[in-house]
């Protein structure tokens, strides 16, 4: 399912608990398709990459309500363009591979792999103590136990 998931506003007090929901339910939507990142499915790849699309325009929709999120909205940019230019190299080495360019293939598929280290670590990062995900997390309702 590449599609965010509709949000049921029922019992929200306020905006401010609406935000709150949103960034919850879009940050839960990455959460559950992060493991996309350590496999080899391009498609789960892509829509962990939508995911992460939907909660950064979620955050920055929020900015007037949530300046304190905005280092995580600029990290998601960064995540998802490491995404994109995977996606893209893949769909180079595809393209190339069909038509019996075998060394562009070759190289496509070697970019598409740097992007994708670079995407882990970014994202494991953004999970240790300071890291980009960390107040949103909190702002979010998220807690878990945060690594050096």
């Amino acid at each position: 399912m590449k599609r965010g998931r509709d949000i049921a506003f029922d019992g929200v007090r306020d905006c401010g608990d609406a935000i709150a929901l949103v960034l919850r339910v879009r940050f839960a939507e990455c959460l559950e398709r992060n493991a996309a990142l350590y496999g080899d499915d391009a498609e789960a790849m892509h829509a962990f990459r939508l995911a992460c699309k939907r909660l950064r325009y979620a955050i920055e929709r929020f900015r007037q309500e949530a300046p304190q999120l905005q280092p995580a909205a600029e990290f998601l940019a960064c995540m998802t363009d490491e995404l994109g230019s995977a996606n893209d190299c893949k769909v180079l080495a595809e393209r190339s591979e069909r038509c019996g360019r075998g060394v562009l293939a070759a190289l496509a598929r070697e970019d598409r792999d740097r992007y994708v280290r670079r995407a882990r670590r970014l994202w494991r990062r953004a999970f240790k103590r300071r890291g980009a995900l960390v107040d949103l997390a909190q702002y979010a309702g998220f807690t878990w136990e945060l690594s050096a």
